[in-house]
């Protein structure tokens, strides 16, 4: 019989290995195979009549000590218990070994990296500071990381609210009352499908900005 363990994830590999040989297991070291050895054990049993398991680490993975078709039958056919332990195996490669041997994968969980997330209050600052320019450079680097619209509108929104409380201008504040209205006009057409409100958005900074 024939176990190949793939997978990069050695601790469940081994735990794996434990729970299928817990006894009469030999691991043989990968400069001590040879073809020879491997026959010899295959034709060879315990001397109480337990299962015997060899196991080899990197043995596939060395083009040079690759064992035949032919061996691999023989292998297989065997009441030893052969385990290939390798880091990772090729497509073609598993195709072949499938035919005659057992394949568990184990490979690592794959950590997804989250994308570093867009500094809406930076936006906001760019946007009191009247920098159209900027804002709108930071809007849009905002919405390519995933931010959405409705983060960036409330944060504008505030914004507006402390610019308004801080100017002295009554015209300034007319103004700015105004952009805030537009701003909430904005969010309910966008909410009830009337309007694109990453595009809405954009235009809002670059019109009010002018």
């Amino acid at each position: 019989m024939i176990h190949i363990l793939v997978g990069l994830d050695r601790n469940k590999r081994n735990i794996f290995l434990k729970k299928l040989a817990p006894e009469n297991l030999i691991s043989v070291p990968l400069t001590s195979v040879s073809q020879e050895m491997l026959k010899g054990y295959a034709t060879s049993a315990s001397l109480f009549g337990d299962t015997m398991t060899i196991v080899v680490e990197g043995l596939l993975s060395e083009t040079d000590m690759v064992p035949s078709v032919d061996m691999l039958k023989e292998l297989n056919d065997s009441q030893t218990l052969f385990v290939f332990l390798e880091d990772k195996l090729t497509v073609s490669e598993e195709k072949k070994y499938t035919k005659y041997s057992t394949i568990t994968h184990f490979d690592l969980p794959i950590i997804k990296k989250s994308a570093p997330k867009a500094n809406t209050f930076a936006i906001a600052d760019a946007y009191g500071n009247h920098d159209k320019i900027g804002t709108w450079v930071l809007y849009r680097d905002a919405i390519e990381k995933g931010t959405e619209p409705e983060a960036i509108s409330g944060m504008l929104f505030w914004k507006i609210k402390q610019m308004i409380l801080a100017s002295p201008k009554a015209q300034n504040i007319h103004i700015l009352k105004r952009n805030s209205g537009e701003l909430v006009s904005l969010y309910h057409k966008a909410h009830k499908g009337e309007r694109d409100f990453v595009v809405g958005l954009e235009q809002f900074i670059l019109t009010s900005l002018s």
